[in-house]
């Protein structure tokens, strides 16, 4: 049986929701697909839908060597917060073109490492989505965490914007096998973000 077999029968695969993280996917996308295209792609969600949203924090602080996701490894937070100010941006784009009364029904943040942002940039991020499409009352709200990029005040930022899932990128905890893998994680960072989250739910 396969995996996405196994989450249908246990009532926990959606199948509306795009397993690629780009949507449209890459296949839709060519050299006759501009702006307007885009933008008349918006414009035919119904009034009053519901929307899956992907947000893509394309940075890391260092780059996991198995990882095919685009994204850029940084040390400082100054790139992070220019891409959060070019995001709002797009996301002024986005309120002139969405037909009204759309709510998000699923919000995955991804990456990347979302958990690089600071508190106050997760609580503006936040805010500023929502401010042009707001969440719906059932959403899922997901959040990619690196357990060795949280801490408490941005735990509290992600609860506060109104996070309910998470995803812990657990590759393994043998330290031989991290080394190999570019990934130092170890138990007790990952059972502390854990608790963390259950602290919150």
């Amino acid at each position: 049986m396969t995996l996405n077999a196994q989450l249908k029968r246990a009532g926990l695969f959606d199948a509306r929701v795009p397993r690629y993280t780009s949507y449209p996917t890459a296949p839709q996308f060519g050299a006759d697909v501009d702006g307007a295209t885009v933008q008349s792609w918006i414009k035919a969600i119904p009034e009053g839908g519901k929307i899956s949203l992907y947000v893509h924090i394309p940075f890391c602080r260092r780059l996991c060597w198995f990882c095919a996701c685009r994204t850029q490894g940084t040390s400082t937070l100054a790139p992070v917060a220019a891409y959060v100010e070019t995001l709002k941006a797009e996301l002024t784009v986005l309120r002139g073109n969405l037909p009204s009364g759309v709510k998000i029904e699923h919000l995955h943040w991804g990456g990347g490492t979302p958990t690089l942002l600071g508190p106050a940039m997760i609580t503006d991020l936040a805010a500023a989505i929502f401010d042009v499409v707001p969440l719906d009352e059932d959403a899922q709200f997901s959040v990619e965490i690196d357990p060795n990029e949280i801490d408490e005040a941005r735990l509290d930022a992600l609860s506060a914007a109104g996070m309910n899932r998470a995803s812990l990128g657990i590759q393994d905890f043998d330290p031989q096998i991290q080394d190999t893998i570019g990934r130092p994680q170890s138990y007790a960072i990952t059972r502390a973000a854990v608790d963390g989250l259950r602290a919150r739910d």
